[in-house]
This record gives C-alpha cells, structure tokens and sequence, in this order.
C-alpha cells in the first residue's frame, strides 16, 4: 500500500513537472510571437465590407507583428465553413479568423457554432445599413414597398449574405414594424447579394452603405433609405428608414477572433497591433471613403460586444423560427 502511494507520489511530482515545463515552454514561445507567417481567413467572398478590412489591415498588421499576414477566403453556410475550421486550430496565434454578428447568432439556427470556442482579438469597424432598389425600381420611398408588399405578401424579395446574417435577421424587425411579409433570398456574403440586387434578380437589398456604394456609383443600384440614427453625411437626400416610418436602425461589424485557448499575452500582442492598425490614417482613409467607420475595440470589449449582440439577435431570429 504505501509502495503504491509512493508510486502515485512520485507519477504526481512527475506530472508537475512535465507541466511546469509545458508551462515554462508555452510562456517562451508566446515571449517570441510571432515568429512565422499568420493566416486571417475572412468567411465571405471577396469584394464585402469583411474582405476589404481584412486586406487593407493584413498589411498594417504586417508592420506591427513584423511577420506577413496571409488573406484567405473561406466562404459559405454563412460564414460557420471559416468558422468551424478555426476553432479546429492550434490556439496559437497564427490562425485567425475575420469575424461579423454571424459569430453571435448562428448558435439559434441549425448550426454548430459555440461562441465560446473562440478568443475575440478586437474591431475594425463598423458598416451602417442602407436599403438599396435597382436603378429603374418603380419603388421612389420605402412607403412604395410597403404599399407593394402588402398587396403581394411574401413575393416581394430581398438579398442578403445569409439566413440570420447581420443583414437577414433585421429584416424580421422591419417586416413586423411594417406589417408585412417578403421574401429573403441568402447568398454567401455581401458582395454577391448586393450584385444580384443590381442585376434586377431581386427587389432590393439591405447590406451597409459602403457595401452597396460601387453599384450605386455605377448607377445600377439607388439608396431608399438609411438604417441611421440621423441621415449619412455623404448621402444627405437619402432618408433614415426611421423618417419613413420605421423606426429600425443596424450596422454590421467586422472583428478577428482567435482560437478558445489562445495564450493571453498572445491576444494581448494581437490586441494592440489591431488597435494601432485601425488607428492608422492609411486604413481610416480606406474604410472611411467606403462608407464604413473605423472602430476599435480590444479583446475584452469586444467579448461583452459579442454578447449584447446574441441578446439583440436572438429574439429576432427565434420570431422568424415562429419561436
């Protein structure tokens, strides 16, 4: 008995200090991060508001971090493909993920995603919303929607970059607040939704200002109405969907996550490279002329962020489930 405790003893000591080691050895290789090349992987197709923070900050990272920061698209089922295959990663440091509301609220759909297998690093920004109609729409307000949509209800659609999306999950809210039913048509991110609301394929679509803004330009799509506080300064003639007579406002968010498990020092490290980047006047410039405002949040922010977003989300997508 006593040779057994003994034996036990020692496996324990033994144990500790194959541990202490571990430890030891984690806590060195977290002092030298990064040492190699880091992947930020943005779960949408390229061409959103995701993909262009992604790879306007990849290169400011770059010169916080002094390794190269590798942009990959991995888009579909609404952003879980990216997101799945990150938490199967080493939480090291050098896999990450560009992350959206998504992160919040597929956990109420079909899908398994747990928030809490991942580290949120912090925010790049934000994207105010904006309804948008083909060019030669016969819709002129948001009133001539309503008006259309409730002698036609569910066949009236609309594009977004997925079901339970940023985009997808307010239209609950605007449906209920107008009394009417229309029609979602999801597709694997924003720029695609938006393109098929140019090409005429649906009725309008609903995505950020800035997301829209190059069909805009191009004279494809026309803003109805801004999903603002007060009107945008760069399109004061467009009116807030509130002065219409619903009173529903929504941005998108773009952030990058880590690993759960990922060292603290190194989403710390990750944390303030982030921050100093979105501060940098190169990328205020290039989110600000897309009609996108440069937001910075650190890790902790960002995680109580997450969610105030889940408890915004849910009820929204629990009503379209007839929950």
């Amino acid at each position: 008995m006593k040779s057994s405790i003994r034996s036990l003893a020692v496996g324990a000591a033994a144990l500790l200090a194959l541990s202490g080691c571990a430890s030891s050895s984690q806590s060195a290789e977290s002092d030298q991060y990064p040492s190699k090349d880091i992947r930020l992987v943005v779960p949408w197709a390229a061409g959103g508001s995701g993909d262009l923070s992604a790879r306007t900050v990849a290169p400011l990272l770059e010169k916080e971090l002094g390794v190269e920061v590798i942009v990959e698209n991995r888009p579909g089922a609404n952003g879980s493909v990216a997101y799945n295959w990150l938490k199967d990663q080493e939480p090291d440091g050098y896999n990450l993920s560009v992350m959206g509301v998504e992160l919040a609220t597929l956990q109420f759909q079909d899908y398994d995603i747990d928030p809490t297998n991942y580290a949120p690093i912090g925010q790049l920004l934000a994207g105010p919303g904006a309804i948008s109609v083909p060019v030669d729409s016969p819709y002129k307000t948001v009133q001539d929607l309503i008006d259309d949509a409730k002698a036609n209800p569910g066949k009236i659609t609309y594009s977004s970059p997925g079901v339970g999306s940023v985009w997808d999950s307010p239209m609950q809210g605007f449906q209920e607040l107008a009394g009417i039913e229309l029609k979602g048509v999801p597709f694997d991110g924003s720029a695609p939704a938006v393109a098929a609301a140019a090409a005429g394929d649906v009725s309008f679509s609903i995505d950020a200002i800035g997301t829209q803004k190059t069909q805009v330009e191009a004279g494809k799509l026309r803003y109805l109405a801004m999903l603002t506080d007060e009107r945008d300064p760069n399109n004061p003639d467009v009116p807030t969907l509130k002065e219409e007579g619903v009173d529903l406002q929504n941005a998108s968010w773009t952030g990058i996550m880590a690993p759960a498990g990922t060292p603290a020092d190194v989403v710390k490290k990750l944390s303030d490279a982030l921050e100093a980047a979105v501060g940098n006047e190169e990328f205020r410039t290039v989110i600000e002329n897309s009609n996108l405002v440069p937001t910075a949040k650190n890790s902790e922010e960002m995680a109580a962020f997450l969610q105030a977003e889940a408890d915004r989300y849910g009820p929204w997508i629990e009503a379209a489930q007839g929950k």
